[in-house]
C-alpha cells in the first residue's frame, strides 16, 4: 500500500495545480465576502452626512425647497419626481442622487435627497405620453412594456391584466392588434 503522492504524468500535475488554484480562489472569495459584510449596515437612500448637510444648508429647486423628501404611503420615485419637478421621467435623477440599488423599493419614512435640477434639464427631459384609455397591441409588446411606456411603471402590468382578463388568458401571450383597456 505504498502509494506515490507525486503525479506520474504531466496531465496529473496540471490537474493538481488547477484544483489547488480553484480552492485558493474559492477561499479568497469567501474570506473577502465575510470581511466586507462584517458590521456594515446600509439602507439605500439614507446617509447621515448628506442629511446633516441638507438640514443645515437647504437649497431651492424651481422655487421648491430642496433637501430631504420623506417617503409617504403610495409613493414611487415616479410620483415623487412628478410632485417635485412636474415630470416623472426625472425619477432617474432621484435614484442616482440616492445611489439606490433597487429603485422599485422605497419605504415609508425613508428620506431621499432631492437633487438640484436646472430649468433647462427639466425642459429637456422626455415628456410623459398623453393619457390614453386604450392601447392596440403591436409586435414585440408585453404587458410589462406597455405598462412602462403608457403607465410609467412596468409593475403596473397587473393593472392592465386585471382590466382585460376577459381578453387575455395568459398574460405572457398577447395577440397583435388586440385592444387593451389601460384605465
Amino acid at each position: 500500500m505504498n502509494k506515490n503522492i507525486f503525479p506520474e504524468s504531466r496531465e496529473e500535475l496540471v490537474s493538481m495545480f488547477l484544483g489547488l488554484g480553484v480552492v485558493i480562489v474559492a477561499v479568497l472569495v469567501i474570506f473577502n465576502f465575510v470581511i466586507k459584510s462584517k458590521g456594515n449596515i446600509s439602507l439605500p437612500g439614507i446617509s447621515t452626512k448628506t442629511e446633516q448637510n441638507l438640514l443645515t444648508t437647504p437649497g431651492k429647486i424651481n422655487n421648491i425647497d430642496s433637501g430631504l423628501y420623506e417617503v409617504i404611503k403610495g409613493d414611487s420615485l415616479w410620483n415623487i419626481a412628478v410632485k417635485k419637478y412636474g415630470n416623472g421621467f426625472l425619477w432617474t435623477k432621484i435614484a442616482s442622487e440616492n445611489k439606490l440599488i433597487n429603485v422599485s423599493v422605497i419605504e415609508v419614512g425613508q428620506k431621499l435627497v432631492l437633487p438640484v435640477i436646472s430649468e433647462a434639464e427639466i425642459k429637456s427631459a422626455p415628456k410623459p405620453i398623453a393619457v390614453i384609455e386604450n392601447y392596440k397591441v403591436r409586435v414585440g409588446d408585453s404587458l410589462w412594456k406597455i405598462a412602462t411606456s403608457q403607465l410609467g411603471s412596468g409593475y403596473k402590468w397587473t393593472q392592465i391584466w386585471n382590466l382585460n382578463k376577459n381578453k387575455i388568458g395568459n398574460p405572457d401571450r398577447l395577440e397583435i392588434g388586440m385592444m387593451l383597456k389601460l384605465r
